[in-house]
């Protein structure tokens, strides 16, 4: 049986990057972004790596759900059998400039959002008997770090709804597990549109934090995602999964 997956935030970054592994493996893709434009991008290099899989893109942000939209789409491709929960924002607040509408953001988009389009495909992946829910989450969602509160907040809540779901869903043969990335080098960070010389003076500090001295590539996270969310974890739900470099435990 052909199988499918559904991407939010897959114009760039992680998205992208699972993007593509999903289509080499053979997926067909649903890819949900903002930006129609940039989804056309991701689907002509994902298209390049598999000339026969069907790919979608749906341009809408999730704040703004449309369910008949989505409906639509998924109706193009083969039944979805993975949700990659990604789509994502992030800003440094000191306590007393988090206004409650940058608290309103980082949960309307990094919690609410995957909520929301859990809940459209929960009644296929029901009927289907088989479902696998990735949620990416962050390393802040377990060790907070300072100036990100209502960032870490949001992806903290995260990590335990997705415990939720596979307590809720072990009865229907869906899986829900989260993977926590650390530092990666993707557009949700300031310093990835930096000068040359400014960033290599970056990385250094942030390979520094690193026990393994690396930054993180958006492919690394992909990797682990396409794992987690495939058939070749099959018998693990409920997992959060550090893939981080070793910054939580240095």
């Amino acid at each position: 049986m052909q199988e499918a997956v559904v991407i939010t935030g897959a114009s760039s970054g992680i998205g992208e990057a699972a993007a593509y592994k999903f289509a080499s493996e053979g997926f067909d893709l649903l890819l949900i972004g903002r930006s129609s434009e940039k989804l056309e991008k991701v689907k002509a290099q994902a298209q390049s790596r598999n000339i026969n899989v069907k790919i979608e893109t749906l341009a809408m942000d999730l704040k703004n759900f449309d369910s008949v939209k989505l409906q639509n789409s998924l109706s193009k491709i083969s039944k979805p059998t993975i949700l990659v929960n990604n789509a994502g924002v992030y800003t440094q607040n000191k306590p007393d400039d988090a206004t409650l509408d940058v608290w309103k953001e980082m949960f309307e988009v990094n919690l609410f959002g995957s909520v929301k389009i859990t809940q459209a495909l929960w009644p296929i992946f029901k009927a289907n008997k088989r479902g696998s829910i990735v949620n990416v989450a962050s390393t802040t969602a377990v060790k907070p770090t300072p100036n990100t509160s209502a960032y870490s907040a949001s992806k903290a809540a995260m990590v335990n709804w997705t415990i939720c779901l596979a307590q809720e869903g072990g009865e229907f043969n869906i899986r829900a597990n989260a993977v926590c990335p650390g530092i990666v080098e993707t557009p949700l960070h300031g310093f990835y549109n930096a000068p040359a010389s400014a960033k290599d003076k970056i990385h250094s500090g942030i390979t520094d934090l690193q026990l393994l001295k690396k930054i993180g590539r958006p492919e690394y996270i992909a990797e682990s995602i396409f794992f987690i969310g495939s058939e070749q974890s099959t018998w693990t739900t409920g997992a959060v999964h550090n893939i981080d470099g070793g910054i939580n435990i240095k």
